[in-house]
């Protein structure tokens, strides 16, 4: 009796799961050192909030309409970032022929004074650089007094977007870029909405 329950509720979760990319398929998985991938219900589009680039020119997400986007929050004074941004940068390598795009954002108060030197430290040459020193794009205060689009929920964290800038969902913590894991969820990203 308990299995044909199983059957049962298995059956019906299959039936009514969400649909992605325009067909059925199990949520997207990806699991961190400490957290793993969460969907946001609802998506919505990212709002075009402003960040910096290494010119410190302005820009934002609607320059990468048409890629799926890895946006990832950072800072040079975070240990677990420190850990990641090597393995972020060897993705950002590897996919540099693809649809994929990586947006390391560093939430730095000094800007480029402190991202570049980070940069440098690290030996990161495949990763564009990006600053959001003045909260426009991520917040971490409750009130978001800048109405920033990201929410910080820890450092690293990357939220996923899709083809048309809807954000996905988000991992907070340390991930491993090159693990399986990590690969087969890229991977989903790239083949959905193809």
């Amino acid at each position: 009796m308990r299995f044909l329950r199983c059957l049962i509720v298995s059956a019906i979760f299959a039936a009514t799961a969400p649909a992605f990319g325009g067909t059925e398929a199990s949520p997207l998985t990806l699991m961190g050192e400490s957290s793993q991938f969460v969907e946001l219900d609802p998506q919505r589009i990212a709002r075009n909030t402003r960040f910096y680039d290494r010119r410190n020119h302005p820009t934002d997400i609607s320059a990468y309409r048409g890629k799926v986007v890895l946006v990832n929050f950072w800072a040079s004074w975070c240990l677990p970032c420190m850990a990641e941004m090597p393995s972020l940068d060897r993705l950002a390598n590897d996919h540099s022929n693809d649809d994929l795009a990586i947006i390391p954002i560093s939430i730095d108060e000094d800007g480029l004074l402190a991202a570049i030197p980070f940069y440098r430290r690290l030996g990161l040459q495949n990763l564009d650089l990006f600053v959001d020193p003045t909260g426009e794009t991520a917040y971490s205060d409750r009130d978001n007094p800048r109405d920033a689009e990201f929410a910080l929920y820890g450092l690293p964290i990357t939220y996923a977007l899709d083809r048309d800038g809807r954000i996905l969902g988000y991992i907070s913590g340390l991930v491993d870029w090159q693990s399986d894991d990590a690969a087969d969820f890229i991977d989903r990203l790239l083949e959905a909405g193809k």
